[in-house]
């Protein structure tokens, strides 16, 4: 896997290079799984505001991502403007990023 081989953090927020799919989809639900982790208990232990702080860097981190496996697909980053199209924009990223293969 790609992780044994770079930083984890550059792996999270860089934008150059291509993700493979098994990777993409570990590092995804690892970090929402985190993220889910961290905001229940910044929310319980500070409150609701405070867990605002989490928003930029998993939104940075989710785009980073996906930017990479688009490589992967042999598409530009602009695709995820795909995402603007209610129901089948989402579903279609999902498709394009989750379930099918990279190119050569």
């Amino acid at each position: 896997m790609e992780l044994v081989e770079g930083r984890f953090v550059q792996q999270l927020f860089s934008f150059k290079g291509r993700l493979s799919r098994g990777s993409f989809v570990l590092l995804a639900v690892g970090e929402i799984a985190t993220f889910a982790v961290v905001f229940v208990f910044l929310e319980s232990s500070l409150g609701r505001t405070a867990t605002w702080i989490l928003y930029p860097p998993f939104v940075l981190s989710v785009l980073a991502l996906s930017v990479r496996r688009l490589h992967d697909r042999a598409r530009s980053a602009w695709f995820l403007i795909v995402f603007v199209i209610p129901v089948l924009g989402p579903l279609w990223l999902v498709v394009e990023l989750m379930l099918r293969g990279g190119t050569a």
